[in-house]
């Protein structure tokens, strides 16, 4: 009885291996000069984009940093952060207490310089009326002395010492500033008073300007100073106030030099914050910088200047939040698109693999259009429902037979 149950049971591990090696022998034939597994995916027509993304935050279309000249004690502040405003609405209102003692002292030092010029021209005139009567005597007595003189009644020398009298009355005269007999003020002493008055126009003006007024229309962004301190005695001197315009918003943005080329005004952004959660807002490129700048002291790299206008928004964006700009540089419709990691590089030439209904792979040279991100266009001998190769390397060759492992 033993040794029937042995005899058995070789019997069963003898038909368990012959199985086991026709089932192994169907595998090997099914795999019969397949050497490799391969990604593969249907050729669809599609819509591409070329997205450009860059991040900035949002400000108003137009800012005006409120600064003052003037640098007097703050007594009054008229505005808080979130107020809106006019222009030339008073922001605040500085002390002007000194301001107006300058402007009294220049008022009478003018006044003072106008007494002094009017008591010198008063001296001066007298002076001069003295100095005609006496020409005037010195004329009659130099006509005189000359009717002498050619009569012999008196020497020459006494008729020089007269002639010489009158010639230095005449130039003495000449030394007046006078007009038809009157003397007049001075072209130095009119210049004097004439840079006192400027002065103190100047004072009058510094007088208008002790009110802090707004330059724009807009909302009150930032108040940087308080009440009893100086106008300038801001941390980091920074502008008294901030006013900008929140009815539009815009954002400032700094393309790479190697992107550049695809942005042109007009272009359409889709505008993406946290604040508006899975809303956005729309933009258009509204300037573009003529004039490249460094991107930053470590970077060689040239970044342009890209103003973005907000068109359309969500009443919870603001301005000052981080906003993600995402332009539409490029677009094509109904073409041929593979991921870029489909495509291998031949020399100077571009080809992808194809899946044959034998699981061998035939590769066809393609041109690359339109690229984004993460596909790129082809163009070439295709045809839509083709199986393509969506990770291949260099280890794959025409006509190899590969198992596919088909990527919906």
């Amino acid at each position: 009885m033993k040794k029937f149950i042995t005899g058995k049971r070789i019997i069963i591990f003898i038909v368990i291996i012959a199985l086991v090696a026709i089932v192994l022998s169907f595998i090997n034939k099914g795999m019969d000069g397949a050497v490799a597994t391969v990604n593969v995916a249907k050729l669809e027509t599609k819509t591409l984009e070329q997205v450009i993304s860059i991040k900035a935050p949002l400000e108003g279309i137009e800012k005006a940093e409120v600064v003052s000249p003037l640098n007097y004690e703050i007594i009054d502040i008229r505005v808080k952060e979130g107020d809106k405003v006019v222009k030339d609405q008073v922001l605040a209102v500085l002390d002007k207490e000194e301001l107006e003692k300058q402007i009294e002292y220049e008022e009478n030092q003018i006044e003072l310089i106008k007494l002094e010029t009017e008591e010198k021209i008063k001296n001066l005139q007298l002076e001069y009326d003295k100095a005609v009567t006496n020409l005037k005597e010195l004329e009659e007595e130099y006509a005189q002395n000359k009717e002498l003189y050619m009569n012999g009644a008196i020497t020459e020398e006494a008729f020089k010492k007269i002639e010489k009298s009158l010639s230095d009355a005449k130039m003495s005269l000449e030394n007046y500033n006078a007009v038809n007999g009157r003397i007049v003020m001075s072209e130095a002493d009119k210049k004097r008073i004439e840079i006192q008055e400027q002065q103190l126009n100047l004072k009058k003006e510094d007088l208008e300007k002790v009110y802090i007024k707004s330059p724009i229309d807009g909302t009150v962004t930032r108040v940087n100073i308080n009440i009893g301190r100086y106008a300038k005695d801001t941390e980091n001197g920074a502008p008294m106030f901030v006013v900008e315009n929140l009815e539009k918003l815009q954002m400032k943005v700094f393309i790479s030099e190697f992107d550049i080329g695809k942005i042109h005004l007009g272009q359409e952004a889709e505008i993406y914050s946290d604040i508006m959660g899975d809303e956005s807002a729309k933009g258009i490129v509204a300037r573009i910088s003529p004039t490249a700048e460094q991107k930053d002291n470590n970077n060689m790299e040239r970044v342009i200047p890209v103003v973005i206008d907000i068109t359309e928004k969500p009443d919870n964006l603001i301005a000052g939040v981080i906003a993600t700009a995402k332009i539409k540089a490029s677009r094509a419709e109904n073409v041929f698109a593979v991921p870029s990691g489909a495509i291998l590089q031949d020399g100077e030439e571009y080809k992808i693999y194809i899946l044959n209904e034998d699981n061998t792979l035939s590769s066809i040279s393609v041109e690359i259009g339109l690229e984004t991100d993460l596909e790129s266009e082809i163009k070439g001998d295709l045809k839509e429902g083709m199986k393509f190769v969506i990770n291949p390397d260099v280890t794959l060759e025409e006509g190899m037979n590969v198992i596919p492992n088909e990527n919906e």
